[in-house]
């Protein structure tokens, strides 16, 4: 039994940093925005454009990684289920 706690734990823990492991979400380029005054006035549109477009891509990775999140979580949840029945039948084995 304290072993599917401990397996619980790390199911826990992957559904945590599942983060780490969403390959597919890439995060969008860091936004620059000039400090030159001048610049900023000449540009003003181009910068307005450019943080919008930042912002969205932002929110789309943010949704790409909580889908990932709950993607892997539920197959660790699986994972778990499964190893629990392993166990089961193992402690069964050996009595």
């Amino acid at each position: 039994m304290a072993l599917l706690k401990q397996t619980c734990a790390v199911v826990v823990f992957l559904g945590w940093s599942s983060v780490a492991f969403a390959g597919s979400c890439l995060p969008p380029a860091p936004l620059w925005m000039p400090t030159d005054p001048d610049d900023v006035r000449a540009y003003a549109d181009l910068l307005r454009r450019d943080a919008e477009t930042y912002f969205t891509d932002v929110e789309r990775y943010f949704r790409c990684l909580d889908q990932q999140r709950r993607k892997v979580f539920l197959q660790a949840r699986e994972a778990t289920e499964e190893y629990a029945r392993v166990l089961e039948f193992l402690g069964d084995v050996r009595e």
